[in-house]
């Protein structure tokens, strides 16, 4: 897979992840590690802090050894926007926003070595049982959220803009 043509297939399968929330009322956590020949499909575990980062570790290995282009994640997550509130970084805890019922969206984020880090975020809400989407956000510096680290330090010239 050309490194030009990898945002487009992240986009692809966003589009297929909200076919699946859609039917299915849920959306599993996932990694795809993309090749140049190929794509894993992973899990991701991130309901615990320690299953979160042991999932993650296993990801980047593994996408490593297979000279990966990139990675790139999908998955259901909350949000807030933290300007308004008074955040405080050292009192977070991992699922805080998850528990103080924040918004919703599908997650995609897309990392790897010579790529520009990309991520968008769909939101969507439960009205009468349905799932209804909102306007896809794009995140053009991307989102760091430190799922594997020593993954995307290795960028030198990116080849995704």
């Amino acid at each position: 897979m050309q490194s030009t043509d990898i945002r487009q297939h992240a986009l692809k399968l966003l589009k297929l992840s909200k076919k699946f929330l859609a039917e299915d009322g849920d959306l599993d956590s996932t990694a795809f590690i993309i090749t140049a020949d190929d794509q894993f499909l992973r899990p991701i575990e991130l309901r615990e802090e320690a299953d979160k980062i042991e999932s993650c570790k296993k990801i980047v290995d593994e996408a490593l050894r297979q000279k990966a282009l990139a990675i790139i994640t999908i998955f259901l997550a909350r949000s807030a926007d933290l300007d308004k509130e008074d955040f405080e970084q050292e009192g977070y805890a991992w699922g805080d926003i998850q528990d103080s019922g924040a918004d919703r969206s599908i997650l995609i984020t897309l990392s790897g070595p010579g790529i520009k880090n990309w991520a968008a975020a769909l939101p969507f809400r439960k009205v009468k049982g349905k799932i209804v989407f909102g306007e896809l956000v794009e995140f053009a510096e991307g989102v760091d959220l430190g799922l594997f680290p020593g993954w995307t330090e290795q960028a030198t010239n990116p080849r995704i803009s």
